[in-house]
């Protein structure tokens, strides 16, 4: 399950009000004469609305000071309303890209609009995050904005993202503007991860180029507390927005009616930016993080992810203090076909709680992986004095443990991946189950916000596997709990002479 969700009610506006009121006079402001010197803007989104969200002031003001602007969405938005009923994903994409073109044209009509069409939830594969790199070069140059691309008017074209044949010298100077890493949502940090690439490969070419990066936070005023550390302070900058520009901004914010209003009375198509998230963008100012130019890009946006999740709370998930979890594990637990196994394998082992028990099942080995070293730190520790368990950090199914295993458990992981890895996972699982091992597969079966993949869709994966078949299954509405293993299955009654 994700950390938070669109359906949280989130942190009241006021609360951060009251903190801006004490510290935000200090914050360094954008002056109208950066914008007056200002060659080029390329404002980034991960789904359409985020630009108008973090940036229409900015936009608004950069037309008004004559600044040509290229606004570049990498993905459609498609996954917005994944339960809904009356508007398939290719719908829902076509109607975020015309709210998005009709938003941007009327806060900054001279602003070219590209549509990258990237899988909504999946912006971290690196052939899309290289996609939206090379789309800002190409921007940056002068060749275009990549492919499946449009200008404020809506018109898709086609043009080339190749930078290596003699570009055109770029403008004096350039700022990104893209959503902030720290957003905690996959695509925000793989588009600002994208836009570090950029700013690195830019910074190395001959001569170089003046270059700003500033990040916009979105669900950080949802989910962040005012009072910690969540928002980087000393790195803020502010644009005031006068009261014509913030009128205007409010009139763009409606133009997204996918977003702001219920698609319909249907379950499934309700409102996902309510009216407590709308107030954080209804401020008379707007915040950017400023990031350093040498701020190199990674591939770690999930182990960021997990890592500030764990960060800010003991317990996420509520391991240790919901009895739907507790529950959850001793039927998990009741469920195995055996007493006992020789080596068992934990994905996705988080802060240790299921794998205490699972590691007490294990006479010779017990391996718990996960990408957040936060998460494997307080594994560790928690299951201290079991001289048999190891937790190491790894990124599956890229990365894999040695050794074959009795039992795999997968609890709660396979939403994360995309098709592709998933695939992958069970490729990994299945070379590594020993013949007579078992893999217990279990995941929540309630909407995940941003994720292509249900917990329902990583089952029925699983069961078009023919190498697998399946011995037992729990299905109730919160959950489903497979447990698979090598054919035949041969049930544990039979297996006893008891049948």
């Amino acid at each position: 399950m994700s950390g938070f969700t669109h359906q949280d009610e989130g942190t009241a506006e006021p609360r951060w009000a009251d903190v801006f009121a004490e510290r935000g006079g200090a914050l360094p402001e954008i002056s109208v004469g950066e914008l007056a010197g200002l060659g080029h803007l390329v404002v980034v989104a991960a789904h359409p609305d985020d630009e108008t969200l973090g940036a229409a002031g900015l936009l608004a003001r950069a037309y008004a000071a004559g600044v040509r602007t290229t606004v570049i969405v990498a993905t459609s938005g498609e996954a917005s309303h994944p339960a809904s009923t009356t508007h398939r994903p290719e719908e829902l994409a076509r109607l975020r890209e015309e709210e998005t073109t009709a938003a941007v044209a009327s806060i900054d009509p001279g602003a070219t609009v590209a549509f990258l069409r990237a899988p909504d939830g999946r912006l971290g594969e690196p052939e899309h995050r290289q996609a939206l790199t090379a789309a800002l070069l190409a921007a940056v140059h002068g060749s275009g904005t990549g492919t499946n691309t449009g200008t404020a008017t809506g018109t898709d074209t086609a043009t080339d993202t190749d930078t290596g044949s003699g570009p055109a010298a770029p403008v004096a100077e350039t700022w990104f503007v893209a959503p902030w890493s720290g957003d905690r949502h996959p695509d925000h940090e793989a588009a600002a991860d994208a836009v570090a690439e950029a700013v690195r490969r830019l910074a190395d070419e001959a001569g170089g180029m003046s270059i700003r990066s500033l990040a916009y936070p979105v669900w950080l005023w949802h989910w962040g507390a005012p009072e910690g550390d969540d928002l980087p302070w000393d790195a803020l900058v502010r644009l005031p927005l006068d009261d014509a520009t913030l009128a205007a901004k409010r009139g763009v914010l409606a133009v997204h009616r996918s977003q702001v209003e219920p698609l319909s009375d249907a379950p499934g198509d309700e409102v996902l930016l309510h009216p407590g998230m709308l107030a954080h963008f209804e401020r008379p100012f707007e915040l950017f993080v400023e990031v350093p130019a040498e701020a190199a890009a990674h591939d770690d946006t999930a182990a960021r992810y997990f890592d500030a999740l764990h960060e800010s709370t003991d317990d996420p998930w509520g391991f240790e203090s919901r009895w739907y979890e507790e529950r959850k594990r001793a039927i998990l637990l009741a469920s195995l076909p055996d007493r006992e196994y020789r080596e068992v394998l934990e994905v996705g082992t988080s802060t240790g709680v299921l794998s205490r028990e699972l590691a007490g099942r294990a006479s010779a080995r017990f391996v718990g992986v996960d990408v957040s070293e936060v998460a494997l730190a307080r594994a560790a520790e928690r299951n201290r004095d079991l001289p048999h368990a190891a937790f190491e950090r790894m990124t599956v199914p890229a990365e894999w443990p040695d050794g074959t295993f009795d039992l795999v458990v997968v609890s709660e992981v396979g939403y994360y991946l995309d098709p592709a890895s998933l695939t992958a996972l069970f490729d990994r699982i299945a070379a590594a189950l020993a013949p007579a091992g078992a893999l217990v597969l279990c995941h929540w079966r309630h909407t995940i916000v941003d994720r292509a993949l249900t917990g329902d869709d990583v089952h029925a994966v699983l069961e078009r596997r023919p190498e697998f078949v399946r011995l037992a299954r729990h299905l109730e509405e919160d959950f489903v709990l497979d447990v698979v293993v090598r054919p035949p299955a041969v049930s544990i009654a039979s297996r006893e002479g008891l049948a």
